[in-house]
């Protein structure tokens, strides 16, 4: 039987596979869930559902009635696709991951959506190299095996790290759940160190982001330049100023585009009516920083008065809205495209990235004398060693030392 892409992505909400509406009382119908013959006849068990409320098949509840549809639709495939399937080998490390990606108390269910992405995209590449292997198989020779065949297949520092930084986290959920090979590994794991890339020693002058920004007002992005200036100015993540599309169970309101909802982004209602101050919370550590930051816009004329151009008169909503969207934010995707073809057109070198900027911010802010603390804040971070990474400019600081030494 086929069924919508929509069954599996929500990119139609409305999309209800199986619901069948029957009776009248009183202008309310009864929908019910239906199970196909064909899954029946393969001994599906549940032959219906009621949906509640009863209502219209075109009132304020099909989008949750058509949700539900479909989560039992998908439920029903499932069962039909697994009844054959081989059951897994607990002491594998399919099991465990398979137990980390879908357990209820897993840590991968604490993370946002968008970290949730990624670590689900490791994973996958985790399964693909070791998931029918047996996790009592992983010795240390095993791990430098593993290693050693990724660097000759060219693999970056980057991947590498990262692969066995997710096989250290299933390992840790396989010894939280009491799995003796898995206590083993993860103890194993623990000792081997795996080298990472060096950390990036690029970031934007002053002059180099204004010149981005100037190309954006010539080319009418003018929010693409607002929003520029904003995380330039205040350090912020490009996250916190665009906001960013995550996937969403469409029962929750705000702004959807095909089964994805808008968030963490600047919205007018973080803007005083005076255009005085933003408070903004920090989406990355609103749970080890859950108080908002409150940015003094008088300290920046220039976003003030671009704030004020583009204020709408009943201002609602996000800040900042792409070029040809039909009034939605930017993608993370657009707002990057916008960025690489704003910094050719101001001749600044490619090697200058989006994630750049508020190195950029923090370089420019320690060479100014700010102080350590000072800069944590100012970068949103909790702690002072995250800060120092993104500061570049490290011999300059050591000659100042020296220079200062010598001063008599």
């Amino acid at each position: 039987m086929h069924y919508r892409k929509a069954l599996w992505d929500g990119s139609d909400p409305l999309y209800a596979p199986g619901i069948s509406w029957s009776g009248a009382s009183k202008g309310r119908k009864h929908a019910v869930w239906r199970c196909p013959k064909k899954y029946l006849q393969e001994g599906y068990a549940i032959t219906n559902v009621k949906l509640s409320p009863p209502g219209n098949p075109d009132d304020e509840h099909q989008v949750a009635r058509a949700l539900k549809c479909r989560e039992l639709t998908r439920e029903m495939i499932k069962s039909y696709e697994e009844r054959d399937a081989p059951k897994v080998d607990p002491e594998s490390w399919h099991y465990v991951i398979a137990r980390y990606k879908t357990d209820k108390f897993s840590p991968i269910q604490e993370v946002k959506a968008n970290s949730r992405a990624g670590y689900l995209e490791q994973l996958k590449k985790l399964e693909d190299v070791l998931g029918h292997t047996r996790i009592g198989d992983m010795t240390y020779e095993r791990i430098k095996k593993i290693q050693m065949a990724m660097i000759q297949k060219e693999r970056s520092l980057d991947y590498i790290h990262r692969f066995f930084n997710t096989l250290r986290r299933v390992a840790r959920y396989g010894k939280a759940l009491d799995i003796p090979a898995a206590v083993k590994a993860a103890s194993i794991l623990a000792e081997v160190k795996i080298k990472n890339s060096p950390g990036r020693q690029v970031s934007p002058t002053r002059e180099q982001v204004y010149a981005i920004i100037r190309q954006a007002e010539e080319n009418e992005y003018e929010h693409f330049a607002l929003g520029i200036m904003i995380q330039f100015e205040f350090a912020l993540r490009a996250v916190d100023v665009r906001g960013q599309w995550l996937k969403t169970d469409e029962t929750e309101g705000g702004i959807l585009r095909n089964g994805r909802r808008w968030q963490d982004g600047l919205t007018w209602d973080m803007v005083d009516p005076d255009l005085t101050t933003m408070t903004k919370l920090i989406s990355k550590t609103k749970t080890s920083l859950p108080e908002p930051y409150k940015f003094d816009l008088t300290a920046v004329p220039e976003i003030r008065e671009r704030l004020l151009a583009i204020r709408p008169q009943n201002a609602m909503g996000p800040v900042l809205l792409a070029k040809r969207s039909g009034g939605l934010p930017y993608t993370t995707s657009g707002w990057n495209q916008a960025w690489k073809r704003m910094r050719k057109l101001a001749k600044v070198p490619e090697e200058i990235m989006m994630m750049d900027i508020r190195a950029g911010a923090v370089t420019e802010a320690k060479s100014l004398g700010v102080s350590e603390h000072e800069l944590r804040d100012a970068a949103q971070h909790l702690q002072s060693q995250t800060t120092n990474r993104y500061s570049r400019h490290r011999s300059d600081s050591a000659n100042k030392v020296v220079r200062l030494r010598n001063s008599g």
